[in-house]
């Protein structure tokens, strides 16, 4: 199992919106199927203001990505959202409209056993 997580930063004006298409009966039931099809297992979002912090796990992340860039309905998402975070000014332009920065998993405990 990999497991990866991310930090992004939202527009000011976005914060709100990215909550609310997240909420529980908002987020696409075709985004989440998705999700499932590509093989994440997990998948966690915690937000604090315009910061906001993803973990993921699957079998194989790599896979899971390309799945997901060729399924449509979170090809779409991943518009809208992206279209949401703030562009990295260290990124340059070849970057898109938000860069990911891979945060290191320093402590991982599940079922009492430590996973990193």
């Amino acid at each position: 199992m990999q497991h990866r997580a991310y930090v992004m930063r939202l527009k000011k004006k976005k914060v709100q919106s990215y909550a609310d298409a997240h909420a529980a009966g908002r987020i696409w039931p075709s985004v989440v199927d998705g999700l499932k099809e590509a093989g994440v297992t997990r998948m966690i979002i915690v937000q604090m203001g315009q910061d906001v912090i993803l973990f993921e796990e699957a079998d194989d992340l790599e896979e899971s990505y390309r799945y997901l860039a060729r399924h449509g309905a979170s090809v779409e998402w991943e518009k809208m959202i992206g279209s949401w975070m703030e562009a990295d000014p260290q990124a340059g332009p070849e970057a898109g409209p938000s860069t990911l920065h891979t945060l290191p998993v320093v402590f991982y405990l599940e079922d009492g056993r430590l996973r990193h």
